[in-house]
């Protein structure tokens, strides 16, 4: 969660930094919603390989099938998730911190549920 945080926390540095021009968005920006959905999945996805002790090639691998599962989920391929993210970051510095604040809340929301499902399953003592 820590990991997360940090990546979620430069990406709002390097969103200050962004140049305030407003440009054109492509054709094919992905909404913010998709975005959102897109990067929780990815952190997921990440936390998970983490957890698992793999060696370093093998963790990538994992990691890799997973975000291909991912953006067959979503319904994007990672070109055109990368290039609106990317836009967002760069053009969008208002959305992209409102994308990021998103992203860190739900994941907060789904980490505290899972820790009250646990907790009145039995499986973590209070």
């Amino acid at each position: 969660m820590k990991r997360i945080l940090n990546v979620l926390a430069l990406g709002l540095i390097l969103v200050s930094c962004a140049p305030k021009q407003q440009a054109e968005a492509p054709a094919d920006l992905l909404s913010k919603d998709i975005v959102i959905n897109v990067l929780i999945d990815l952190y997921k996805a990440e936390a998970t390989v983490s957890t698992q002790h793999l060696p370093k090639d093998e963790a990538m691998n994992a990691y890799i099938a997973l975000q291909d599962n991912i953006y067959t989920k979503n319904n994007v391929d990672s070109a055109a998730f990368n290039k609106s993210y990317n836009f967002y970051l760069k053009n969008r510095v208002e959305e992209a911190a409102e994308i990021q604040k998103t992203v860190v809340e739900r994941l907060k929301e789904e980490k505290e549920e899972l820790s009250k499902n646990q907790t009145n399953n039995g499986l973590i003592e209070e």
